[in-house]
C-alpha cells in the first residue's frame, strides 16, 4: 500500500475575497469516509424584485404566529412550517452597485465593480465535498452563459470570482449526467483528450516564457495558470469518472426540448433534472438564475403570460401599486406555482433520516427590494431541518441588519463546510438554527 503523506485536518485554505475555509476531507487525511447522507444546497434567483406590498405580495402575513401566503405566493401555503421569510439582510459593498448589476453579487457579497471578488458561497461548499460527486456543482440559467460584467446571466463565481457559464442545454443536461449510449461517451472521452492536449500545449509555453518575464508579469501569468491547473484537474476528475456507470433514470415527464417558447415546460424540465441529480448524488450544489436583469427573451415572458410589458416594466411600474403591482404579483405566482410543486416533489421523497427536502436547503430571492434598489432583499429558506434550520418564521432584521454573507456562513456550516468567513461576514445568524 503506498504511504499516505499526513495533513493535519484544521489547515486552512485561504482565497480571494476573504474566504477562510479548512482542508476537505481529502484521501491523505482519512482513508476511508463513512458513508453520509448528502447535504444539498439550490439557489434561486429572480432579477428586478417581487411584488412587495397588497393582496399580491410575496412575503407572508402572520396571524397568531402563523405565516400566511398571499395570492402570488399561495402555492406555499401547505410548506408554511418548513418555510423561513427573512427582510433586511442585503449586502453593503452593493448597496451604491448600478441599478442593473446586483446579480452578479448576490451570492459572492462582492461588488461588481471590485478588483478583488469572493468566490459565490456555493463554490466554496463545491470546493469541500463537491468531489464527492460526478459534478462537484450544476450552474443552471434560463438565459444561459456568462452576460457582462454588471448584466450577469449566472449566480456562481469560482475561486478568483471570476463568473461560471451557466447552461440552459436540457439536452446536453441530461446527456452529461445520464446518457450511457456509447457514442456519446466516445465522443466525450475524445473532447477530454483534446482539451488536455491544448492544456499540456499551454503549459509547455508557460515554462518557456516565464524564465523572460519580470516579477509583476510573472505573477500575473501564475493568477492566470493557476486558473488553467484548475481546469487540468477538472479534466483529470473527468476522465476519472467516465469509467464509472452513469445512473438510469427514466426520461418520463422530460421535455429536453423546451425552449423559451413554453416557459412554464422549460423550468418544469429544469427542475425535474434538479431533482434527478439530487435523487442520483450526481451533485449536491445547484445554482438556478430564473430570471436575469438582461433584455432577451426570459425578459418578454410576461408578454407571452399575456401581463401586457417586459418583467423590467412590470417591476418598475410596480412601484405605482394598482393594475401595475397585480401584473408583477401574477408573473411571481407564475414562478412560485412552479418553484412550489418542486419543493413537494422533494417533500415527498423519502430519504434516510427522512426526505429529500429534509437534507436540501432551497435559497430564493432577489437581490432587489423593488426594481434597481439593492436593499433589504426578500429572502426565503425552504427545507434543511437535517441540517440544523429551524423553519415557520418571519425574521425581520431592521436597521440593525447584519450583512447578507452572515446567512451565507451560516449555511455554509450546515452543509457542513468548515469555513470560518465569508466575504464580508462578521459572523453567524443563529435566529434560523435550533
Amino acid at each position: 500500500m503506498a504511504k499516505r503523506t499526513q495533513i493535519h485536518r484544521r489547515t486552512f485554505l485561504r482565497g480571494a475575497g476573504g474566504v477562510a475555509l479548512s482542508l476537505p476531507l481529502l484521501e491523505c487525511t482519512a482513508a476511508d469516509a463513512a458513508i453520509e447522507t448528502p447535504k444539498r444546497l439550490l439557489s434561486l434567483y429572480v432579477g428586478h424584485g417581487f411584488a412587495l406590498n397588497g393582496e399580491w405580495s410575496w412575503y407572508p402575513t402572520l396571524v397568531e404566529g402563523q405565516m400566511h401566503f398571499g395570492k402570488s405566493m399561495e402555492a406555499f401555503t401547505p410548506l408554511a412550517n418548513r418555510i423561513t421569510v427573512m427582510q433586511g439582510l442585503e449586502h453593503p459593498q452593493c448597496v451604491s452597485a448600478g441599478g442593473h448589476s446586483t446579480a452578479d453579487s448576490f451570492l459572492t457579497g462582492s461588488n461588481p465593480a471590485a478588483a478583488v471578488k469572493s468566490p459565490s458561497f456555493d463554490q466554496i461548499a463545491a470546493v469541500a465535498h463537491g468531489h464527492k460527486t460526478r459534478y462537484p456543482s450544476l450552474v443552471l440559467g434560463n438565459e444561459g452563459g456568462l452576460g457582462g460584467e454588471g448584466r450577469s446571466n449566472t449566480l456562481s463565481y469560482n475561486q478568483f470570482g471570476r463568473g461560471i457559464p451557466a447552461t440552459n442545454n436540457l439536452r446536453g443536461l441530461y446527456d452529461a449526467m445520464f446518457n450511457s449510449d456509447p457514442a456519446l461517451q466516445k465522443e466525450q472521452h475524445n473532447r477530454l483528450s483534446r482539451d488536455q492536449r491544448r492544456v499540456d500545449r499551454v503549459l509547455d509555453s508557460y515554462r518557456d516564457i516565464k524564465r523572460q518575464l519580470g516579477r509583476d508579469d510573472s505573477r500575473k501569468l501564475e493568477h492566470y495558470m493557476q486558473a488553467l491547473r484548475d481546469v487540468e484537474k477538472n479534466i483529470e476528475r473527468l476522465e476519472t469518472w467516465m469509467d464509472k456507470p452513469k445512473p438510469q433514470v427514466s426520461t418520463d415527464g422530460l421535455t429536453l426540448d423546451a425552449t423559451v417558447q413554453d416557459p412554464a415546460t422549460f423550468i418544469r424540465t429544469m427542475y425535474s433534472l434538479i431533482y434527478l441529480a439530487f435523487k442520483t448524488d450526481s451533485t449536491r450544489y445547484v445554482s438556478y438564475m430564473l430570471q436575469s436583469m438582461n433584455s432577451s427573451a426570459w425578459d418578454n415572458i410576461p408578454i407571452q403570460l399575456g401581463l401586457g410589458g417586459t418583467h423590467h416594466i412590470l417591476a418598475h411600474n410596480a412601484v405605482q401599486g394598482g393594475g401595475h403591482l397585480v401584473k408583477l404579483g401574477k408573473y411571481d405566482k407564475f414562478q412560485a406555482d412552479l418553484l412550489a410543486e418542486f419543493i413537494t416533489k422533494l417533500a415527498d421523497t423519502s430519504e434516510a433520516d427522512g426526505t429529500m427536502l429534509d437534507n436540501t436547503i432551497v435559497l430564493y430571492g432577489s437581490s432587489n427590494s423593488q426594481t434597481h434598489i439593492n436593499t433589504d432583499y426578500p429572502l426565503m429558506l425552504v427545507g434543511g431541518e437535517n441540517l440544523g434550520l429551524r423553519h415557520g418564521a418571519v425574521h425581520d432584521f431592521g436597521k440593525k441588519a447584519p450583512p447578507l454573507s452572515n446567512l451565507y456562513l451560516t449555511l455554509l456550516n450546515a452543509l457542513n463546510v468548515p469555513a470560518t468567513q465569508f466575504s464580508d461576514s462578521s459572523g453567524t445568524i443563529s435566529q434560523i438554527l435550533r
